[in-house]
């Protein structure tokens, strides 16, 4: 996907005065030594079931040649903002923050067949890599994304691989997340993504409403989405000439009935990816963007446990800005809620244990924070946290 130069002009144009951010890569470090670095400093999502509907989804988008041979490995990183790109070792990344606003399985398909065309085209991926550079302010700008995320949304975390790609001055990486691998190879990749759509039977007509979905939460994700997406006329562009592909060549298909949108494996599997990426967007201040996946993950599983531990931190942390105290009051309240609704469902979740001790110690229920936090020392007795949490039973039990 198209980056952000747009932005990065912008933040540079700001005048901020940033100190430059010491690098842990030498810029010329080879593409494998940056790879490992963003997989270091990037956590990959491991989930199963995940992991079977990439598969799926991939077997039936490869050619009979593809599938003779070893087939891409895809790694999906814990970051939420949205992004997808393909590193010359022929590796496609994916981000949680994508997978949780897709909204069909044929638009996975639409992200995944674009990956697997420029992963056929290792040649291209390796020379453009190695062309492109990482503009010398790059590591500074760090701190000047930083503020502009504050204006956004009052925090200034970054995320995962966008502090990668500025901490640790990682050229290949910006080249396929960012900046991109040129005109010629993103034509390419939108051109035979909808080939290998109609092939696999998938409805091409969700191509196009991929990338409109996604401009659409790109304005409304602010920053953060811009940096990894690119200004609004890139992505319109975008959707207009895969909609032109599609109508000029590809309308039989198109008006078959019988393509393939959705499926139920998509629709349980993106659910829960989307309920932990609102946990990511919750640590980033985004906080309708994380009551949206929530929503999205209660509508699918709504007896799970994870879930409501996620709304309970979601009310707790709005608590913590609400702008009156009847406000903090009644976000509070719904904390609770959600914390004991998590609990009931699941009593041996030990994180919620601790968030409800820690709630009741703050509305003075003694003996129910005592309670909920030595449970939690015996559900979690070896925890990082489990001292601290001794020393509220010591007080507690005076």
């Amino acid at each position: 996907m198209r980056g952000a130069a747009l932005l990065l002009a912008a933040v540079l144009a700001s005048g901020c005065a940033v100190p430059v951010i010491p690098s842990s890569v030498a810029p010329t470090a080879g593409a494998d030594v940056q790879e490992r670095t963003l997989v270091a400093r990037a956590t990959p999502y491991r989930d199963a079931d995940l992991e079977a509907l990439l598969a799926h989804v991939t077997g039936a988008l490869l050619t009979e040649s593809e599938r003779a041979a070893a087939a891409p490995e895809i790694v999906v990183l814990r970051d939420p903002t949205i992004s997808a790109f393909v590193l010359p070792s022929g590796r496609i990344y994916l981000h949680t923050g994508l997978l949780a606003r897709l909204g069909s399985e044929a638009q996975l398909a639409t992200v995944l067949a674009r990956a697997l065309v420029q992963a056929s085209r290792r040649d291209a991926l390796e020379l453009q890599a190695a062309q492109g550079k990482v503009p010398e302010a790059l590591p500074a700008v760090r701190s000047s994304i930083g503020a502009a995320l504050a204006t956004d949304t009052g925090w200034s975390v970054m995320s995962p691989v966008a502090e990668a790609i500025l901490g640790g001055n990682l050229s290949v990486v910006y080249v396929a997340a960012i900046s991109g691998y040129g005109r010629e190879l993103e034509r390419t990749a939108d051109a035979g993504a909808i080939q290998r759509l109609v092939r696999a039977g998938y409805d091409p007509k969700e191509a196009p409403r991929t990338f409109e979905r996604l401009r659409r939460e790109a304005k409304l994700g602010g920053v953060l989405e811009r940096f990894f997406l690119g200004d609004d006329a890139a992505l319109a562009e975008r959707v207009e000439s895969i909609a032109r592909v599609v109508a000029e060549d590809y309308a039989v298909a198109a008006a078959m009935p019988d393509t393939v949108k959705s499926s139920d494996e998509f629709e349980e599997v993106t659910a829960t990816v989307a309920r932990d990426n609102a946990r990511l967007e919750l640590r980033r201040g985004r906080f309708r963007t994380a009551q949206e996946q929530l929503d999205r993950a209660m509508a699918v599983s709504p007896s799970d446990p994870q879930a409501y531990l996620a709304l309970g931190e979601l009310f707790r942390l709005r608590a913590q800005r609400a702008r009156g105290a009847a406000e903090r009051d009644e976000l509070t309240r719904r904390a609770l809620w959600a914390y004991e609704h998590s609990a009931m469902l699941d009593p041996a979740l030990a994180e919620v244990v601790r968030e409800l001790g820690l709630l009741y110690y703050q509305q003075g229920q003694r003996e129910r924070a005592l309670e909920a936090f030595m449970r939690y020392l015996v559900l979690s007795p070896d925890a990082p946290d489990a001292p601290r949490v001794s020393e509220y039973v010591a007080v507690l039990s005076r």
